[in-house]
């Protein structure tokens, strides 16, 4: 019998919060749309073909029951006549992404699993697409990624599962003084920002989704052209530079003042790649606000994200979800959602491994996020095969934000064009402004 960790604080917290939601569209689903060319497969064999791989994939087999130290994941079995379907859809890419938000949208059932694969065609002639979705009190992000590498990766096997939990895994060890540092990091991001706190704009439960695509080589080139920056940080860079300007004529009180967005810290160990559950810390940080270069956005960007990168401050998050007392834990949760604190978050997730299913090959992989309840916005950015998709879910009270995703996609441009561009020395100009000389 396979025994996890319990659900912790993120589970419950997801789980009540869809309860809770006044509309579908701010319900607790995630995923992914994996866009394939090649023929359409039939719906027998793709159900035959999920089903000889589950027993590898023990999150796609459990639901969250009960509530407090009652907690628990309790093991079911999933059928894949069930959980695996077919929809023909209309010609084009607006008809995908319409049967894609109404499939975001259908509620889960009480007694299976929370998950979903539905093979989509008709909207491409030589090719279809598969759209994974889950609730995410049961899967995070990263094991999205686990799961459809699992299933579509290069070397997805039929084998044995592989060893899974048996009792919590030993914590590293934490120092008092890393144990300080955290804590002084958390609790200053703990206090209230009220920035998307709005009386004549209340935030709502209606949402709009909206994916635009870069590639990955400019996230790449303007993190290296930096020499410390990671491509979070450059997401998070022009994620920040398309908010400021959004903001300077739409939300004033987001225009001059830092932008508080909550990023997943990931604390899944080996063991846990495809266990039930959220193995993530929700940490505050606070990018640059106002208008300023782009090269100096990316800078302090960087410095506000230096904390999540060192391995002694995620040894004391691991520490604070597997060892505080869970109703602790949920008392923190609940005050980072309080009103005045609850801001946007951003993730970014990578597929190292170029994902096909038989014959056909994944050519784009759109992330598909969720924006809970009293969120302005939600944003993950997912990269696959040279390819950045970032899919946004924005509240549909904040005014003209419908302009966000393009405003990302022109500001990772500008950023990376600035970062690359040499400084010219003033001869080299004078001569480049001559214009080429001959001999």
């Amino acid at each position: 019998m396979r025994t996890f960790l319990p659900p912790s604080a993120a589970d419950l917290f997801l789980r009540d919060l869809a309860q809770r939601a006044e509309h579908p569209d701010a319900a607790s689903t995630i995923g992914a749309v994996l866009h394939l060319s090649g023929a359409v497969p039939a719906l027998p064999d793709l159900q035959e073909y999920v089903a000889a791989r589950l027993s590898r994939l023990p999150c796609m087999a459990h639901l969250l029951r009960g509530d407090g130290r009652q907690a628990q994941w309790v093991h079911a079995v999933p059928d894949p006549a069930h959980h695996v379907s077919a929809r023909r859809v209309a010609s084009g890419p607006e008809a995908l992404e319409a049967a894609v938000q109404d499939l975001m949208r259908a509620p889960w059932p009480k007694d299976a699993p929370a998950w979903r694969l539905v093979l989509l065609h008709g909207q491409v002639a030589d090719g279809f697409a598969l759209l994974y979705l889950t609730h995410h009190a049961v899967q995070d992000g990263g094991t999205i990624v686990a799961i459809m590498e699992a299933l579509f990766g290069p070397d997805a096997p039929t084998g044995q599962p592989p060893t899974v939990l048996r009792s919590p895994p030993a914590e590293p060890r934490t120092r008092l003084r890393q144990v300080l540092r955290s804590a002084a990091v958390l609790l200053r991001h703990a206090r209230k920002h009220h920035v998307w706190t709005s009386p004549s704009r209340p935030l709502s439960s209606r949402r709009r989704t909206s994916w635009v695509h870069a590639p990955a080589a400019l996230l790449k080139a303007a993190a290296r052209a930096d020499g410390g920056a990671s491509i979070n940080d450059v997401y998070l860079t022009a994620l920040g530079h398309a908010i400021a300007g959004w903001a300077s004529t739409a939300w004033p009180r987001a225009a001059q003042a830092p932008i508080p967005v909550m990023v997943p810290v990931s604390l899944r160990t080996a063991d846990e790649w495809a266990v039930p559950g959220n193995r993530l810390f929700l940490t505050r940080v606070d990018l640059p606000g106002g208008d300023m270069s782009l090269a100096r956005r990316l800078a302090h960007t960087r410095t506000a994200t230096e904390a999540l990168k060192l391995p002694g401050h995620r040894a004391v998050l691991r520490a604070a979800l597997t060892r505080l007392p869970t109703g602790l834990l949920r008392r923190l949760v609940a005050m980072s959602a309080a009103p005045g604190r609850l801001t946007l978050a951003a993730s970014c997730l990578v597929m190292r491994k170029r994902l096909r299913y038989g014959d056909a090959v994944v050519n784009r992989i759109d992330p598909v996020m969720c924006c809970p309840p009293g969120a302005p916005l939600a944003v993950v950015m997912l990269v696959h095969a040279g390819e950045a998709s970032v899919c946004f879910r924005i509240d549909e009270a904040l005014p003209g934000a419908d302009s966000l995703p393009a405003q990302w996609r022109q500001a990772l441009k500008d950023l990376s064009a600035a970062i690359e561009r040499p400084t010219a020395s003033p001869g080299a100009a004078a001569a480049t402004a001559a214009g080429p000389s001959t001999e």
